[in-house]
């Protein structure tokens, strides 16, 4: 009787390994989905109900914005236009008013000029008894003619000056700098006596800008501008045209359109500059 070997235990096969966090399978669930889907899909739904509401509000919010605005606008409207006639007249009592006092300006002007001449002329009087007296008074003229105290007539150069035809060209239009440079091209040229559409020019005399007028003597111009200058009409022109106020014009002309005019007077009248003024000091005694 043949005796079988006896089998080897039998291993039990080895357990099938698990999840280090299969117990927690409930948590792990609720950490991957924390909200039911429900919540969100109703979320999804207020989101776009919310959208839609907040473009509906601004559309509102601008169209109120809108109608108070105009109704601003057509408030200040109405008051403007309400106010346009009042304004007008003030406008008009201001212009009216001015144009008052110029002419009670040059009236002024007038009465201090015929003054003047009559205190010339008992001046004169007064000292033309001896040499002495004469020789002061030739003195005197020469004073007031270098400062303009006088009017002073004789030959010299008639300019005027004027914008040019374009007149809404900057580069055409006259600035104080240009009469400027026309004026000391005069003086440089042997000039004796200078005026500016009637205004006579002294060392103490400003030419100016404001805005887009020119002033002499704080005394607004328009063009056309016209200069006078007392003086030899054989030497005057040539040494005009060569000095470098008479290139400075010669130069707007070519350039810019300026018109400029230049003749030769026989007679020129320059009046004297009825805005000055004696000034003199006194001597201190201690």
């Amino acid at each position: 009787m043949t005796q079988q070997a006896p089998q080897a235990p039998q291993t039990p096969p080895a357990p099938k390994p698990r999840r280090v966090d299969a117990s927690m399978s409930l948590l792990n669930n609720l950490m991957a989905h924390p909200i039911d889907e429900g919540y969100a899909v109703a979320a999804r739904t207020r989101s776009k109900q919310g959208g839609k509401q907040t473009r509906s509000r601004h559309r509102v919010l601008l169209t109120v914005a809108a109608a108070v605005l105009g109704f601003l606008l057509a408030v200040a409207a109405a008051q403007n236009y309400r106010s346009a006639p009042e304004a007008e007249k003030q406008r008009n009592e201001l212009i009216t008013r001015i144009e008052q006092a110029d002419t009670r300006l040059g009236e002024l002007r007038s009465h201090q000029t015929r003054l003047a001449d009559e205190v010339r002329r008992l001046q004169a009087s007064g000292l033309s008894n001896d040499s002495a007296g004469a020789a002061l008074q030739q003195k005197l003229d020469d004073l007031e003619l270098q400062t303009g105290a006088i009017a002073v007539t004789g030959p010299g150069i008639k300019a005027v000056l004027d914008d040019a035809k374009d007149a809404d060209s900057k580069e055409g239009r006259l600035l104080d700098v240009d009469l400027q440079q026309l004026v000391n091209g005069l003086w440089t040229s042997g000039a004796e006596a200078i005026s500016v559409n009637g205004h006579r020019l002294t060392s103490l005399t400003a030419i100016r800008g404001a805005g887009s007028a020119i002033t002499v003597d704080y005394s607004s111009l328009t063009p056309p501008y016209t200069v006078l200058a007392i003086g030899d009409t054989a030497t005057m022109p040539a040494r005009f045209a060569q000095s470098s106020g008479g290139r400075w014009v010669q130069y707007l002309v070519s350039n810019f359109g300026v018109r400029m005019t230049i003749t030769t007077e026989e007679s020129l009248l320059v009046p004297a500059d009825a805005t000055i003024a004696l000034r003199y000091a006194k001597v201190r005694t201690r």
